[in-house]
C-alpha cells in the first residue's frame, strides 16, 4: 500500500519516473542496498558527488561517493561539528547550493568551514543543491548534499527541472536508509571486551587507563574501540557510547 502511495505521488509529479525506481527500495531492504540503488538514481541526473548524512543523539550516519581517504579525513577530523551543510543547509527545507562554485555566495563561512569545502572540490565537487529531510534541532539534523562534478549553471538547470522528484526521491530513500540502519543496529553484536573497554570510556577512562584494568596494551584496547565504533557506524567514542546504549548492548 504504502509503495503504491509513494508511486501516485511521484508520477502526479513528473512522467520521467524510472517505473523501476520504488521496487528498488523496498521494505526491509539492507542499508548498502538503499544507498546504491539511492545513488544510481541520483547519479542518473549527473550528481556523481553524493553525501548522505544524518546526525542524531545517537551518532552520525553517512554514506557517499566521495573517496574512502577523504570520508575517513571527515569523519576523523569531526569535521560535522563546523559542517555548513548542518549549520546552515538544515535551518530550512529550500535547497541550497553547495560546493566551491558557490563558495563566494557565502562570505559568513569561517576559514575552517572555507577548507571543508576546498577540501571537497579537491576530489572533483563542484557544485550541488541540498535536500533537507530533517530540519536542524536539538535531535539532530539531515539531508542529502546532491553533488556533482558539473559546473554550478549545468547543476542549477537540472535541478530547477527536477526538483520535486529530487526532493520526493531524497525523502523516500531517507527513510529506507533510516528503517535499514535500525534493523542493523539490533543485530549488532559486540564482544565482550569491546563493551568493556567502551562502558570504561564512559565513566571518563582513557586508554591507557583501561588498559592497565584489563591487564592489556593501550594499543589493543584502541583496536576494540575502534572495532566498536565501526560496528556502530560511529564518528566518535562518544557517538559509539550513546548507539550502543540506546540499543541496548551495554548497560550504564
Amino acid at each position: 500500500m504504502i509503495s503504491n502511495i509513494w508511486k501516485t505521488i511521484v508520477y502526479a509529479w513528473t512522467d520521467a519516473v524510472p517505473p523501476s525506481l520504488i521496487e528498488k527500495l523496498p521494505e526491509g531492504i539492507s542499508s548498502n542496498s538503499a544507498w546504491t540503488a539511492s545513488a544510481q538514481f541520483f547519479e542518473s541526473f549527473g550528481f556523481d558527488k553524493l553525501i548522505y548524512i544524518d546526525r542524531t543523539m545517537a551518532g552520525l550516519s553517512m554514506f557517499t561517493t566521495f573517496p574512502e581517504s577523504w570520508t575517513s579525513h571527515y569523519r576523523a577530523a569531526a569535521y560535522e561539528r563546523i559542517d555548513p551543510f548542518f549549520a546552515y543547509c538544515c535551518t530550512s527545507t529550500t535547497p541550497m547550493g553547495t560546493g566551491i562554485d558557490y563558495l563566494s555566495d557565502y562570505p559568513y563561512l569561517c576559514n575552517a568551514q572555507r577548507q571543508l569545502i576546498q577540501e571537497a572540490g579537491e576530489t572533483g565537487m563542484r557544485a550541488g543543491m541540498s535536500c533537507i529531510v530533517r530540519q536542524a534541532s536539538p535531535g539532530g539534523a539531515g539531508g542529502w548534499n546532491l553533488g556533482s562534478s558539473l559546473p554550478r549553471h549545468e547543476i542549477e538547470k537540472i535541478f530547477s527541472e527536477h526538483a520535486d522528484l529530487l526532493r520526493l526521491t531524497a525523502f523516500f530513500a531517507h527513510q529506507r536508509l533510516q528503517a535499514a540502519l535500525e534493523n542493523e543496529h539490533r543485530d549488532i553484536a559486540l564482544s565482550p571486551r569491546e563493551k568493556e573497554c567502551l562502558l570504561w570510556v564512559a565513566q571518563g577512562l582513557r586508554s591507557k587507563q583501561i588498559a592497565d584494568k584489563l591487564g592489556l596494551r593501550p594499543v589493543t584496547v584502541e583496536l576494540h574501540l575502534k572495532n566498536a565504533r565501526t560496528k556502530l557506524r560511529a564518528a566518535t567514542r562518544e557517538q559509539a557510547i550513546a548507539i550502543a546504549l540506546l540499543n541496548g548492548l551495554i548497560s550504564p
